[in-house]
């Protein structure tokens, strides 16, 4: 089965790369053998995470972990589809869509066919972005995603002013989900987990909490005692 698997990716790698590109990938076409299933270790333990990759003035990034306890070769992870709903409170926030951005240095960046597509009706921020990859076996560098906490994706949001950015992973469904798939073609919805970044809001540890506190006493002591003068007076 994962011969004929191969067999139709590499057939859909030169046939379709435009539409792969513009519309994401359809795992159903690909996978024509794609069972609807569980997370192979019988508990709910597999994870797409989005986290803070790094935050300067003009830039945020957010990265899209993978993260599975599949020890069985036959259960590693072949493809990885993460559907990300993605909003700004700010004006002007854009998206670098490039490929070489959203895989570059990943676990994914030596797989086969990888895709980066807005869900329609999304066109952009606010919106939801789809970002998918197989691996080919012997046909690409890339491997299929064993045992650990992978990078999978970064995105990378272009600023013009201070922002906070919401990325919400959307869980798996009987639509187009955010779905794991296996060597063996076995599909499956993982944890999903997603979180904003944006600048840091200040906030008093305990201790300044005690020092503004002793501050502001002291001010009340000093006016207080500045009228009572004022009065003797």
């Amino acid at each position: 089965m994962r011969k004929t698997i191969l067999i139709i990716l590499f057939s859909l790698l030169f046939l379709l790369p435009g539409t792969l590109l513009a519309k994401g990938l359809d795992f159903y076409s690909m996978f024509p053998n794609l069972t609807l299933g569980f997370d192979p270790s019988g508990v709910d333990t597999d994870t797409a995470r989005a986290v803070n990759g790094g935050l300067s003035a003009t830039q945020q990034k957010v990265q899209i972990r993978v993260i599975t306890d599949n020890a069985n070769p036959d259960d590693y992870l072949q493809g990885v589809q993460v559907d990300v709903a993605i909003s700004a409170d700010c004006q002007g926030v854009t998206l670098d869509e490039t490929e070489a951005t959203v895989f570059g240095g990943s676990a994914a960046g030596d797989w086969g066919i990888k895709s980066v597509a807005w869900v329609a009706p999304s066109t952009g921020i606010p919106g939801t972005l789809r970002v998918g990859a197989v691996e080919l076996d012997t046909l690409d560098p890339g491997a299929p995603l064993g045992p650990g906490n992978h990078l999978f994706a970064t995105l990378v949001f272009n600023l013009s002013e201070p922002c906070n950015i919401c990325c919400e992973i959307e869980p798996y469904d009987e639509g187009d989900p955010t779905i794991f798939v296996t060597t063996l073609a076995n599909g499956y919805g993982p944890v999903v987990e997603g979180d904003c970044f944006g600048p840091a809001v200040p906030t008093l540890s305990e201790w300044g909490l005690i020092l503004f506190g002793l501050v502001l006493l002291v001010g009340i002591v000093w006016y207080v005692r500045r009228r009572r003068i004022a009065v003797a007076a």
